[in-house]
């Protein structure tokens, strides 16, 4: 007899699109970017596996009286939605937590590996899995091993850019999630792209070193990020001279590279920069142009100018070293005693932050007998605006996403509406009586 497990079990893409019909691509697409909770919002038994979104409910069950097809229905919406394509992306992606694929053999405890052969057991996974996974690779030149490729997931649909480069780690660049955060240089992408190519192409091809044939700024994976450029050999000697400094080398000074690269283009010469690697150099340029900024307050705080200057009241020396030492740390506990002004202090970094780096979205939680006092203090010393989320739950949903600068809200709101939270990019969170997150007792 075939129970809702089993047809789960063996639920493809192709399959879960055209239970949503046709936008099912789409729908899947979309709602795999919701982030779910798997344990706090699905369960599955052998009648029914449901999902709990802040406004709507998804479940899926067998219809009986279709040759034991999937129902699939969403509490909100009459049609084929997100919510949907959210359940069913879910599925695809986490099978063996589900408990709708057989559990991995038993293995040595991590704790008791060695870092060597914890980086050969993460790697034995992903090439396992690119070996027995489905997936399309597209080449944006066939006739190259070296070059760039569309890898798409059979199972979720997820496409991912592979830069393949080269045979060892570190070497080749992934978009996708895994490799940009296991620190080991490659991922079940590139190890399909890779066994790909060692069938398809000559040996005598497999040994030829990528050609470079254009100016190249990437980011070499591994134990530590280390953006490195590639230059072809055939460059004009004025262009080869502006990025001789930064060839064969570990590239650090990052100011001077982009004078560089800006030189060459400016001489009409391309330039790729991958999005990690412009990602990583922006990185780099805010944490300079913040240590700078840091170091000149700490230096002398009681006669810097933003003493005056960064907010509507002229801050004690004290307080302005404290908004520069949490900005420079990035994440700080503020701990002076009560009454010498933490909260200006935390208006200060918002303040600080938004004029070096661009934040403009804080979400400020503090108990509940203290919002209105935030919000008073708030319009006091800054010229930023403000809101509190208030209302029934279906009103505070659309609160947070409101065009506040800061917005306020409490403690006991952040346990019911942590998926309104989720959904939002925000750039700072203060919280106020900070102790009330010490642990999960509290």
């Amino acid at each position: 007899m075939v129970t809702l497990k089993d047809k789960l079990s063996h639920l493809n893409y192709t399959q879960a699109c055209r239970l949503l019909g046709s936008r099912g691509k789409q729908l899947i697409l979309a709602g795999g970017k919701l982030d779910i909770d798997l344990f706090e919002q699905v369960r599955l038994n052998s009648k029914q596996f449901s999902m709990k979104l802040e406004n709507a409910t998804v479940a899926i069950t067998l219809d009986s009286t279709k040759r034991r097809r999937l129902n699939i229905r969403c509490s909100d919406c009459s049609a084929a939605c997100e919510h949907q394509g959210a359940a069913l992306s879910l599925i695809l992606e986490e099978k063996l937590s589900l408990g709708l694929s057989a559990p991995p053999p038993e293995r040595i405890p991590i704790e008791s590996l060695s870092e060597e052969a914890l980086i050969k057991q993460a790697v034995d996974d992903r090439n396992q899995r690119a070996q027995t996974e489905k997936m399309r690779l597209k080449s944006m030149n066939p006739r190259q091993l070296w070059t760039d490729y569309i890898i798409t997931s059979y199972a979720s649909g997820k496409s991912y850019r592979i830069a393949l480069r080269g045979w060892e780690f570190g070497e080749s660049y992934c978009s996708c999630p895994d490799f940009r955060k296991n620190s080991i240089g490659t991922c079940k992408h590139i190890l399909y792209a890779l066994n790909k190519a060692r069938r398809k192409f000559s040996k005598a091809v497999r040994k030829t070193p990528a050609e470079i044939t254009e100016i190249c700024v990437y980011l070499h994976y591994g134990r530590r990020l280390q953006l490195d450029l590639l230059v072809p050999e055939d460059l004009a000697p004025e262009i080869a001279d502006y990025l001789a400094p930064f060839k064969g080398k570990r590239i650090q000074n990052i100011k001077k590279l982009i004078h560089g690269l800006r030189r060459v283009e400016g001489l009409g010469v391309p330039v790729t920069i991958y999005p990690d690697a412009e990602e990583h150099i922006n990185q780099k340029l805010f944490q300079e142009r913040v240590a700078e900024t840091v170091a000149g307050i700490r230096k002398d705080p009681k006669n810097h100018p933003l003493r005056k200057t960064l907010l509507r009241t002229e801050l004690l020396p004290y307080q302005l070293d404290g908004v520069a030492f949490a900005v420079g740390a990035g994440r700080a506990v503020l701990a002076d005693d009560m009454g010498l002004g933490k909260t200006i202090q935390g208006i200060g970094v918002a303040e600080l932050l938004s004029r070096h780096a661009s934040v403009s979205k804080v979400l400020e939680i503090c108990p509940a007998s203290l919002k209105s006092q935030w919000r008073f203090e708030i319009e006091r010393f800054s010229n930023r605006s403000s809101s509190l989320v208030l209302g029934s739950a279906k009103e505070r949903s659309a609160q947070y996403d409101s065009e506040s600068f800061f917005t306020v809200c409490n403690y006991e709101q952040v346990l019911r509406d942590f998926l309104s939270i989720e959904r939002v990019r925000w750039d700072l969170i203060i919280l106020d009586e900070g102790q009330r997150i010490k642990n999960w007792e509290a």
